[in-house]
Parts: structure tokens; C-alpha cells; sequence
């Protein structure tokens, strides 16, 4: 038996469905891999702990190979040129010297 739906249940585009009201999404560049810069000490540590100075982070995406990943993020203080600019002055980043000299951040909409 097919379900009705009421008339004034709409279905809309752009927004969480509940998660939260304020939330944020960020493409990361490294510039080059961070897939083995996981350990405590390394640089997604440092990325991370950079991130949670204004923001609470809600996932992590996967890492493409070659620096790239989203994060999504509620109650940011970021705006992905601020993010850039903080990520870029950490350089060199970790107990690896992680070169994040030319990162680079961009809005992502979901």
C-alpha cells in the first residue's frame, strides 16, 4: 500500500536533516599524502587540534591519496581562508616536517 505524504512535507535540498543548523564542510589539500601522517606527534594530529581551537569536528572524509579530505565541521570560527592561512603558518607540520607551505582550503557544498 502506498504511503501519502502529506502536502506540506516537502523535500529540500541543502541542509543536514536534523544533524545540525550550523554546520560547515571544508576541502583540505596538503599537497601531498597525509595518509601516513596519522600517528600521535604527526600532522593530522596538528590539523586537528587546529580545527578543534574553533569548531567541533563531526567526520573526517577519506584521504585521496595525494593530501586531499573534508572535514565537516559545527560551530566553526574557520572560513576556509582563515583555515588556509593557519594550516599554511604550522608548516612544517609534525614530527615528520609535513611541507603544508602551499595548502589549500575550499568550501565544499553539500
Amino acid at each position: 500500500m502506498p504511503i501519502t505524504r502529506n502536502s506540506n512535507n516537502t523535500i529540500g535540498f541543502g541542509h543536514f536533516n536534523g544533524i545540525a543548523e550550523d554546520i560547515v564542510i571544508f576541502t583540505i589539500d596538503g599537497g601531498a599524502t597525509l595518509a601516513t601522517e596519522t600517528n600521535p606527534g604527526e600532522a593530522m594530529e596538528r590539523i586537528m587540534e587546529l580545527l578543534l581551537e574553533r569548531s567541533t569536528v563531526l567526520a573526517i572524509g577519506i584521504e585521496d591519496g595525494a593530501g586531499g579530505f573534508r572535514v565537516m565541521l559545527q560551530n566553526s570560527g574557520w572560513d576556509s581562508s582563515s583555515l588556509q592561512t593557519a594550516i599554511r603558518a604550522l608548516s612544517p607540520l609534525g614530527s615528520n616536517s609535513y611541507d603544508a607551505s602551499g595548502a589549500t582550503v575550499t568550501d565544499f557544498v553539500f
